[in-house]
């Protein structure tokens, strides 16, 4: 990759400086510009990573040198951050979710295809190399039919968590342990399990004292005919790894930590006892990750950019999961059917 990109960075909370410590580390990408409201954040990353500290969006977004916006404020707030940045004509990389909800997703779909910019949502693990060995068994069909999905992101979080205002609120965070924590395996299970037709689920709010959930389960359906279940948590001391059982007509294969940790296919078994680094789990931490993905993810967004083409997770791509999140929201027991109708055609 020759060109080089300027990256300005809204935010100043731990997963902001995630970003920059990530643009820190990829040669071609620097770091122009840091927006926030608190000056003493601010003034740290400023320092940290020798970059320019900005109070209003506007000064931020007259920077001609900036191609690349990281949106890493609240998840209530992307939307209309993403109007302003769309207006000036920067591209846009987002943190997930994307939005809150589908309506506000398809107000920034329309936005950014009046601008013409490019826009991609982080999901950094779609980049584990675990993961898309997963995702090339079930392509190839070494699991043969696929008949049952498990998904669990059973974590917990202590309540000094929820101590920073907008977390587990409806209005910043759209809820909690699904949209916020559960989101990254909901959407790896979406990718590699296709359409939802229809679920059922229940959430409650059972330890923290916050708005959204921290338990939650639903029952789906697959389009494909598979079932799935589906469990979520931050209440759930001292909280697992999180993980994707699937089962098959020849075997299954257990996805864990970002790992495939077992399988009963004799040949996935036998790759089994390579080594693979340990890229974290956000069970009991959320910054307990490695920056490889993370990094992974912004190259192939300025990848896409360069080359025109559509990142790996693109503005259809991250609408699945916060749909199906929507729909568990408010299915409250009831049987709810998708009809979530994407440019890709899909789910």
């Amino acid at each position: 990759m020759d060109k080089k990109f300027g990256f300005g960075v809204i935010g100043t909370g731990n997963i902001a400086k995630f970003h920059a410590h990530c643009i820190d580390k990829i040669p071609n990408a620097k770091l122009l510009g840091v927006l926030s409201k608190t000056e003493s954040r601010a003034r740290q990353v400023a320092k940290d990573f020798n970059a320019p500290v900005f109070w209003e969006i506007e000064k931020l977004l007259s920077q001609s040198e900036i191609d690349i916006v990281c949106v890493c404020n609240e998840s209530g707030l992307h939307g209309p951050t993403i109007s302003k940045i769309a207006k000036a004509g920067k591209n846009v990389l987002c943190e997930k979710p994307l939005e809150t909800s589908v309506k506000k997703i398809d107000e920034i779909a329309d936005w950014v295809k009046s601008s013409g910019i490019q826009l991609g949502c982080v999901f950094q693990n779609r980049e584990n190399p675990e993961y898309k060995k997963l995702k090339n068994y079930l392509i190839s069909g070494s699991l043969g039919k696929i008949l049952l999905c498990q998904t669990s992101i059973n974590w917990y979080r202590p309540p000094s968590y929820y101590e920073d205002s907008w977390r587990g609120t409806l209005s910043m965070d759209g809820g909690a342990a699904l949209i916020n924590q559960g989101i990254h395996t909901i959407d790896l299970t979406l990718d590699l399990m296709g359409e939802v037709d229809q679920l059922s689920g229940f959430m409650d709010t059972l330890h923290h004292q916050i708005e959204g959930e921290d338990v939650a389960v639903a029952a789906l359906k697959f389009k494909s005919g598979a079932m799935g279940t589906l469990s979520a948590g931050t209440a759930l001391f001292p909280g697992e790894p999180e993980s994707i059982s699937i089962y098959g007509t020849l075997g299954n294969i257990v996805f864990s930590g970002g790992k495939i940790i077992s399988s009963t296919v004799e040949s996935i078994q036998q790759a089994l006892y390579a080594k693979v680094d340990d890229p974290g789990s956000g069970a009991s931490d959320p910054m307990a990750i490695s920056d490889q993905f993370h990094i992974a993810a912004i190259e192939d967004f300025m990848d896409a950019i360069q080359h025109h083409r559509a990142p790996t997770v693109n503005i259809d791509q991250a609408k699945k999961s916060v749909a199906l999140i929507n729909a568990i929201y408010k299915s409250k027991g009831n049987k709810v059917s998708l009809n979530l109708k994407n440019t890709d055609g899909k789910f």
